[in-house]
């Protein structure tokens, strides 16, 4: 989950390299997120990220109370 990921970014020092590709992917979703300065490498090609900031956008989404699950219920 790329939330969980900020939480592992946030926890090293920057700039930080990204070498999966799973997790360049992620990469994209918190810079599209405006969570993260990143240069990232063309889609579909294999390289590296490299991670520059984590955004106020993004030290907000960590300081924020993760959501409680809400159940669905049947009618």
């Amino acid at each position: 989950m790329p939330l969980d990921f900020l939480r592992r970014i946030s926890d090293e020092p920057l700039p930080l390299t990204v070498t999966g590709q799973q997790e360049i992917d992620q990469l994209r979703v918190l810079a599209a997120a405006q969570m993260i300065d990143v240069d990232l490498p063309s889609v579909g090609s294999t390289g590296v990220a490299v991670v520059h900031k984590i955004t106020g956008y993004g030290r907000a989404a960590l300081l924020a109370p993760a959501p409680r699950s809400q159940g669905l219920t049947k009618k």
